[in-house]
């Protein structure tokens, strides 16, 4: 079939194939667009990694669509598959009217597809499976994972691991407003927040119960379960039916949108908004930052707040790129018309829909505990969207193995180690036993990337200078993690 060609994309030395193939079982014309790469190294030629986002072997030199050969690309760990999902996503395409209104569609088409795949590429259906992905795959990758493993979709497989960075996994009044003030005194020295103001935040997290709450999270292990106080911003997502219960109106007519810009306005729009729900202090905090419009923060980025009106947009490059001709001849998706690297209309419909249970609650913990899957979380130090402190906090909330949290702060260093490229390595010297120690000599490693914990079964890595992306900004420390990752295959 034609998606089985090697696609001409440069002189590369990977063999790749890309294409669309229809999702089974569903109305025609919904089918997803996957780009499959071949391992670089015969040596690990029994890895799949799957991912949602991560480094492949081409790149964009700077800021312009000329293409390079990445020096970090994970296809030297394994052979790598990437798949645009949902259906309408990228080059996937979908039936009319739009089919997917909920996670459960959303996993139930990608668990068909996959048994699809594996029929068209059957030699790689008994490889070690590693899934990878950031943000929305917090949520994506656990359901994933389960319906692959339990259910009416489940077929045999050797998934080995799941890295979540920056992801959506866990409670989300936890990993957004709980943590929000806490994250934002840490990082004022970028964010620059007037002192009016940021006490307003801080009497936010004594009024609202948010101090306590982390400062219990702060303990290891955890003394109890940790209670999420209320549910504010309307976000505790326990008891799905207490969600966004507000009146939408005046969100729809703009009363949300009050730009606060002082500390009587931000006071006011987390404690009496008539949309947010109380303690509103995430949605008051984009929206102080968005609003300042200062030379500091004229271009203020939520994914990544060292961000400025400089910072090369990705989307950019990759929407003229894909949009060109004959990229898509190249990937058997003639005639699709102008590529967009993210669906706005997709993503709402997928969040008006009644929210998944959080897999902090149960997927993971099962995952982790019945299946034996490493699981592997990490967070960029920059990325304000889905912080670090939340994640952490939920992290000490969730239970597996028998135990609750880390026993210890996650504060053991990491190091950018030698990650430049080379024909060979060694599992046994490159594992993170060697490479993540205190003990190692930063005169042969590069400088400390981070701080990581790891207990049964569970690993946490903090990127030092990363945003939502870390991939994107840290590629060189990125393919030491995913290395470790994926070779050595364990989270301790």
């Amino acid at each position: 079939m034609a998606f089985y060609q090697l696609v001409p994309a440069m002189d590369l030395a990977v063999m790749l194939w890309a294409g669309r193939l229809p999702v089974p079982g569903t109305k025609g014309g919904n089918a997803l667009f996957f780009w499959l790469f071949q391992t670089e190294d015969p040596a690990y030629d029994d890895n799949l990694i799957r991912l949602a986002n991560g480094n492949g072997p081409i790149s964009f030199v700077g800021n312009s669509t000329q293409l390079k050969q990445n020096p970090y690309s994970w296809t030297r760990f394994g052979h790598v598959l990437y798949v645009d999902q949902p259906v309408g996503t990228g080059f996937s395409t979908a039936s009319n009217p739009y089919p997917v209104r909920d996670n459960e569609r959303t996993t139930a088409d990608f668990a068909r597809w996959l048994h699809s795949f594996f029929a068209h590429f059957p030699h790689l259906q008994s490889k070690q499976i590693h899934l990878i992905g950031e943000s929305y795959a917090g949520i994506y990758i656990p359901y994933f994972a389960t319906a692959l493993l339990e259910g009416e979709h489940a077929f045999p497989l050797r998934l080995r691991s799941m890295s979540l960075g920056d992801g959506s996994w866990g409670n989300a009044a936890a990993m957004s407003s709980v943590a929000m003030g806490a994250y934002m005194r840490s990082q004022n020295g970028l964010l620059q927040i007037p002192e009016d103001v940021m006490k307003i935040f801080t009497e936010a997290d004594q009024t609202c119960g948010f101090d306590d709450v982390l400062a219990e999270a702060a303990v290891y292990p955890p003394k109890s379960k940790i209670h999420i106080p209320g549910h504010p911003e309307n976000l505790n997502y326990r008891r799905q039916q207490q969600q966004r219960r507000y009146d939408p109106t005046p969100a729809l007519d703009g009363e949300c949108d009050i730009q606060p810009s002082t500390a009587a306005e931000v006071y006011t729009s987390i404690f009496n908004s008539t949309c947010y729900g109380p303690c509103a202090t995430f949605s008051t905090a984009v929206d102080y930052l968005l609003a300042r419009g200062t030379d500091k923060q004229a271009c203020f980025d939520v994914y990544d707040i060292h961000h400025d009106c400089n910072t090369i947009d990705p989307l950019h490059l990759l929407e003229a790129y894909f949009s060109r001709a004959d990229v898509q001849a190249a990937l058997h998706v003639k005639h699709s018309g102008t590529y967009s690297p993210c669906n706005p209309t997709i993503l709402s419909t997928l969040l008006e829909a009644p929210s998944p249970i959080p897999p902090e609650y149960h997927l993971l913990p099962n995952l982790v505990t019945k299946h034996n899957i490493s699981l592997h979380l990490y967070s960029g130090e920059w990325d304000m969207l889905i912080n670090h402190l939340g994640a952490e906090l939920s992290i000490q909330n969730m239970t597996w193995r028998g135990a609750q949290g880390f026993s210890q702060n996650p504060s053991r260093l990491f190091y950018g180690d030698d990650a430049a490229p080379s024909s060979s390595f060694s599992a046994t010297t490159r594992s993170p036993k060697a490479t993540l120690s205190k003990t190692v000599s930063t005169e042969t490693l590069g400088g400390v990337a981070g701080t990581w914990a790891a207990e049964r079964g569970v690993s946490y890595h903090l990127f030092r200078g990363a945003g939502h992306s870390v991939f994107a900004n840290k590629p060189r420390e990125m393919f030491a993690y995913v290395r470790d990752v994926v070779i050595r295959g364990k989270a301790d």
